[in-house]
């Protein structure tokens, strides 16, 4: 059995990373752990959310780390790097974290950021940037839109978002959440980071169009994928 530690920003990403790793992986092999964080950088404290019992026929264990908290808070580097030692007695054999850009710009000065002070380790460690907010993923599956509602479309992304979603990156967008929610807002639906509007959307998403086609437009989304599709090597 695999042992896989996600290490994410917060909820929308635990969610969104749930139901991927479910879509992507055979429902029956997979066991999926969600826990969150609380208290300071140093004495964190870990309560588990909710688990599925792992047996014998499962083939890869999932623990997803809602690390809770964004922009110049984030603390998913810290956090895999107090948890390495452990997850390595643990019997864990990779590790991944999601983070967002948004507020920041620099996401060159960031990815280098991130590289710095991680310890070498015979775990694999991959820290994929959602360019600029995870939402930019959800914007990018054009499919989903008239599932939540008929006066959503392509046709109203495409004229809020200002760029032709079946061809052109949502990475360029500087607030996806902002803008998701303006494009909600057109069928006076609203998006939020609340749970219940994160939920709709993540099972609106058509997981095979993400999976074959926003990958390509989009590099951040298709880096996460690529990590994912390694494990099934």
């Amino acid at each position: 059995m695999k042992k896989i530690a996600l290490f994410v920003e917060g909820q929308t990403e635990q969610l969104f990373a749930v139901e991927l790793i479910r879509q992507i992986f055979d429902r029956r092999k997979i066991a999926i752990e969600s826990t969150h964080f609380t208290g300071k950088i140093g004495a964190r404290k870990i309560t588990i959310i909710q688990s599925t019992i792992a047996t014998q026929k499962t083939a890869y264990y999932f623990r997803i780390y809602d690390c809770r908290g964004g922009g110049d808070n984030s603390t998913v580097k810290s956090d895999v790097v107090d948890q390495l030692a452990s997850l390595g007695r643990e019997g864990f054999s990779s590790v991944i974290g999601i983070r967002d850009v948004y507020p920041l710009t620099d996401i060159a000065l960031l990815r280098k950021m991130l590289r710095y002070g991680i310890p070498k380790t015979n775990i694999p460690i991959n820290i994929v940037l959602a360019v600029r907010e995870i939402e930019a993923w959800f914007i990018a599956e054009e499919t989903h839109y008239e599932k939540l509602s008929p006066l959503l479309s392509i046709k109203v992304a495409n004229a809020v978002t200002g760029i032709d979603l079946q061809k052109d990156s949502t990475e360029s967008l500087e607030h996806p959440a902002e803008i998701l929610h303006e494009i909600y807002h057109r069928a006076e639906l609203a998006y939020r980071k609340r749970k219940r509007h994160v939920e709709r959307t993540v099972e609106a998403l058509d997981y095979e169009n993400l999976y074959l086609n926003v990958r390509n437009r989009n590099s951040s989304l298709n880096e996460l994928l690529d990590c994912l599709d390694g494990l099934l090597r």
